[in-house]
């Protein structure tokens, strides 16, 4: 960290004072009743000093003062993402291990927005993220709300959790873990919501890949798999989009088992 004269010390007391985790240059106009461009020049400069890590344009992280290394200094991952694409929730392999589905710990944050997104693949500090779009209204159910902090967090409940990742395996990290994501919750969730969920989300892929590994991993739901034949339609899906293209060909739920799942499996 530079040094940093008595008055900038006083003033950037004021901007990230009462314990406040983010800066704008709007946080430090008010606090310091100056124009927005200024304050905007003057979170720049203590950036550059090392008394603030830039998050992405116009956000900033205060460092401690005995921060060891200022230019590495973070914020819980999850923090951040509510704050720059909120309104947003939790999903994929970041809900599944928070509710217990998988022990598997995944550096990558998967998070779904409302906002338009230009870039899947994304970076907030040292954190990242899978980021994808959703539609407003798809906040409206599915969801528990978790206190990080300050802030009130949405995240996808087990069994959005599921049915997401089998619409998109790629949320789990492929198939096999989604595979192990499901079988977890066959042990004590309830096949009836996968069922009610799938049927807000209208995929039929969903209900192929669902009804597929039910069968496949020996979970003992046959109401599971009777309600997705009655909604698995016609066409062929692979049961993972994102392996090869080959595989055995299941005529009983229209799917190419390009990768191999199997009971036990969590690779």
């Amino acid at each position: 960290m530079a040094g940093i004269s008595s008055v900038g010390r006083s003033e950037l007391a004021r901007v990230v004072g009462r314990g406040r985790r983010l800066v704008s240059s709007e946080d430090a106009a008010k606090a310091l009743d100056i124009p927005r461009q200024e304050a905007a020049r003057r979170l720049i400069r203590w950036c550059d000093e090392g008394w603030l890590r830039r998050v992405r344009r116009d956000l900033y992280l205060p460092v401690p003062v005995d921060a060891d290394r200022p230019e590495a200094w973070s914020e819980d991952a999850w923090y951040l993402a509510d704050a720059v694409w909120s309104p947003c929730y939790f999903t994929g392999w970041t809900s599944a291990n928070h509710w217990g589905l998988t022990e598997q710990v995944f550096r990558t944050t998967v998070v779904k927005t409302a906002q338009r997104v230009r870039a899947s693949s994304q970076r907030l500090a040292d954190a990242a993220y899978l980021v994808a779009h959703a539609p407003v209204e798809s906040f409206r159910w599915g969801m528990r709300h978790h206190w990080r902090h300050d802030r009130r967090m949405t995240v996808a409940d087990p069994a959005r959790t599921v049915v997401e990742i089998l619409d998109e395996p790629r949320l789990a990290g492929g198939i096999r873990l989604a595979g192990e994501i499901l079988a977890t919750y066959a042990d004590e969730g309830d096949g009836a919501l996968l069922i009610e969920y799938g049927d807000r989300m209208r995929r039929r892929s969903l209900f192929k890949r669902l009804g597929f590994l039910v069968e496949q991993l020996s979970l003992d739901r046959l109401d599971v798999v009777d309600a997705c034949l009655a909604r698995s339609g016609s066409g062929v899906i692979l049961l993972d989009p994102g392996g090869p293209r080959g595989g055995t060909r299941s005529s009983r739920w229209g799917l190419r088992a390009n990768v191999q799942v199997q009971q036990g499996d969590s690779s």
